[in-house]
């Protein structure tokens, strides 16, 4: 178990829930940038303003979300280092830790409901 949650924790097997998230957001980013585009030939100056608004507001977000997951890989991977390191000096302490995330996110979810 130690070298899957290694590999996963590098990205060497499969596509993780951030890449997916991502790949919606990157097709969000896409059809925005289509749109843009599509209205490019308009001669209307109302129109042209607003184009040049949404671009500038889909560059920035853009930039926040690249930012975001920066941020987030450099901060998760010690996480996922120590993660590693403690399964495999203790692997049924690891087991029961995860046991109890598990129970616990399944009272959080069954009281939310």
């Amino acid at each position: 178990m130690y070298t899957e949650l290694d590999a996963r924790s590098r990205g060497d097997h499969g596509e993780s829930a951030a890449d997916s998230s991502g790949n919606h957001v990157q097709e969000l980013f896409d059809g925005v940038d289509d749109l843009i585009k599509r209205m490019a030939d308009s001669e209307n100056p109302e129109i042209r303003k607003i184009r040049a608004k949404v671009r500038v507001t889909l560059l920035a977000a853009r930039s926040a979300v690249e930012n975001a997951v920066h941020q987030a890989r450099h901060r998760a991977a010690p996480v996922a280092a120590g993660a590693a390191a403690l399964e495999r000096e203790n692997p049924w302490h690891a087991a029961g830790l995860g046991l109890l995330v598990a129970l616990g996110i399944n009272v959080v979810i069954s009281r939310w409901q």
